[in-house]
């Protein structure tokens, strides 16, 4: 599939894809690989810009492929936290490092979430126990749909998110439990920065 997405190709799987893993170099007991999806408009058609993906809100993400390995059982319902790091290209410093926030626009509560408020607490009750966990499995024992959709961005008077921080950002996502982080995962792995909200 071929679209012309703000002026340029825009090929589905290729130009859309956005590729996520933990760092091998540094293993944390829980580990996440080959994570790999696709990035949609609105209207479901393939979202780049100068042909490489960009995160459109509202928009869609479908998830293609990946797995977590978790060695032993945690309780992440009870205590899973999502620690955020978040670089921008035309920042100097992080807007987000290890869950606090760097800047005073953005709240603490956007840099550190509860992790199953965040992915769904029928999610965290499949991958909090030991195994190999992959989005086949959760689409047969949660019905869990790989096409997930993106919302608006957060406004606070009339002023959307966007509007202050489109651009181009890595982010690395911490997992802690228990006062132990127990998994990380860098977005994206097959560029430096993801585009997010980036448009002619």
């Amino acid at each position: 599939m071929l679209f012309e997405c703000f002026g340029d190709k825009c090929v589905d799987k290729v130009h859309n894809l956005v590729r996520a893993e933990s760092n091998t170099a540094s293993p944390r007991p829980a580990m996440i690989s080959d994570v790999s999806g696709t990035v949609y408009n609105k209207k479901n058609q393939p979202s780049c810009y100068n042909e490489r993906p960009t995160v459109v809100l509202p928009g869609v993400v479908k998830f293609l492929s990946g797995q977590v390995t978790v060695p032993k059982k945690y309780d992440l319902i009870k205590s899973g936290y999502l620690l955020l790091t978040v670089r921008g290209m035309d920042y100097d410093d992080p807007l987000c490092l290890n869950g606090v926030s760097q800047y005073f626009a953005i709240p603490d509560d956007f840099c550190r979430l509860k992790l199953c408020d965040f992915i769904g607490e029928d999610v965290c009750r499949v991958v909090q126990e030991p195994g190999t966990h992959t989005f086949k499995e959760l689409e047969k024992k949660i019905n869990f749909n790989t096409t997930q959709l993106l919302p608006e961005p957060p406004s606070l008077l009339g002023i959307s998110l966007l509007d202050l921080f489109a651009g181009e950002f890595g982010f690395h996502f911490q997992v802690e439990t228990e006062g132990e982080i127990v998994l990380e995962v860098t977005v994206p792995t097959n560029d430096k920065f993801l585009q997010i909200g980036v448009t002619d």
